[in-house]
């Protein structure tokens, strides 16, 4: 039985919503690389990095000095504390040449999870935390909720949304949320965005990308997010906080360290862990064109990699137009590499590392194997793979 059967086997042995799919269905919503044969062995410092990393880069997040120097921004976007955080985030990391990591990007809406679990269970791997387990994305759901003074009701009712979420390359993972949800005795539904009545909604689970609800369709979530009418999670206040790539620029600033009153040992280890970053501007344009090798430049608030650019390789023509984009030029760090015996001989494949959390506790790490340039689930015997530490 090959990987991709494997899994649909496991999904539909877990989940009665599985069962009642054909094989036909559920191999036409899984990609034919999503999932990698290979696991990854790293060494254990490195998952210490990982948990000391988000746990002081949350604690930070929460300080008084960190919130009143962004409550200005966040309320020139028009954005309230919605009292709770986020589920289901990630910090993303590329492993240094000297089994260290450099922080690539906070994501608040991360994909794969639940997936992630799953592929752990089938593939009989023991999890990188031990005592994590589905259950916990429950207990952080209810927990969001509390955080908004509101008291979990047995009958919940939570609402998975995105942009037309049947066309997401990963809609199975919405479906498989679904099946946790409605297995805890949830009412369960996946909707576009546009056709939510928040109203009827305690929870909104929240893959849609406009991670600040700026565009005028997003009006009505924006009101009822700001009123606290729904708990929204992931949400725009904690994107903000922790994942708008301004944020890289302002963590590798030490006087900002300062001024937020960070500890001279969590301001190396923020500094250590953070890649140069700097704004694209034009007081900083024409030293970063000399400079550019040593660049990644990348839009502030894209995701997926979308119109980013290596600066080894990339054009005057591309660079000129990127002052006006609202671009970020971040170290660049190249991805770690490993090599695997396959049916055509030894290859090479990069890899990041994605690590999930709820507030300050890191919950999974998975690897996202890859040839090429970026992280794209369509390298051949690629995908997202099990990481084991020794």
């Amino acid at each position: 039985m090959n990987l991709k059967n494997e899994f649909i086997s496991h999904l539909q042995k877990s989940f009665r919503g599985f069962q009642e799919k054909s094989n036909n269905d559920l191999n036409r919503l899984i990609s034919e690389n999503l999932l990698s044969p290979f696991k990854i062995r790293l060494p254990k410092n490195l998952l210490a990095e990982a948990q000391q990393t988000v746990k002081t880069l949350f604690a930070m997040r929460e300080s008084a000095a960190y919130q009143n120097f962004y409550s200005p921004a966040l309320s020139e976007l028009g954005l309230s504390d919605p009292g709770n955080k986020s589920i289901a985030m990630s910090y993303d990391f590329h492993v240094t040449n000297d089994n260290h990591l450099k922080l690539i990007e906070v994501n608040t809406n991360a994909a794969f999870l639940t997936m992630g679990y799953e592929m752990y269970r089938m593939s009989n791997v023991a999890l990188p935390i031990d005592d994590f387990s589905s259950d916990e994305i429950r207990l952080n759901i209810e927990q969001e909720l509390r955080l908004q003074h509101k008291a979990p009701p047995a009958n919940l009712n939570i609402a998975t949304i995105d942009d037309h979420p049947e066309q997401q390359r990963l809609f199975i993972e919405f479906l498989l949320y679904d099946e946790y949800f409605k297995s805890w005795g949830w009412n369960s539904d996946i909707k576009d965005f546009r056709e939510i009545d928040v109203n009827k909604i305690d929870v909104i689970y929240n893959r849609h990308t406009d991670f600040l609800f700026s565009n005028p369709e997003c009006n009505f979530l924006k009101s009822s997010f700001n009123q606290r009418t729904v708990c929204v999670s992931p949400n725009p206040h904690e994107y903000f906080l922790l994942a708008d790539k301004q944020r890289l620029i302002d963590w590798h600033d030490q006087r900002n360290l300062v001024t937020w009153g960070v500890s001279r040992n969590d301001q190396e280890l923020i500094r250590s862990v953070v890649p140069e970053c700097l704004s694209i501007d034009r007081n900083t344009f024409e030293s970063l064109w000399g400079q550019r090798k040593k660049f990644f430049f990348k839009p502030k608030r894209a995701f997926g990699s979308k119109s980013s650019y290596k600066g080894a390789s990339i054009s005057r023509k591309a660079f000129d137009e990127l002052i006006d984009r609202d671009f970020i030029a971040q170290e660049y760090v190249s991805a770690p590499e490993h090599l695997f015996e396959t049916p055509s001989g030894p290859q090479s494949f990069k890899y990041d590392l994605r690590c999930y959390a709820y507030q300050g506790r890191l919950q999974l790490i998975v690897a996202r194997l890859y040839q090429g340039q970026v992280t794209n689930l369509r390298t051949p015997l690629g995908g997202f793979a099990c990481v084991e530490f020794f």
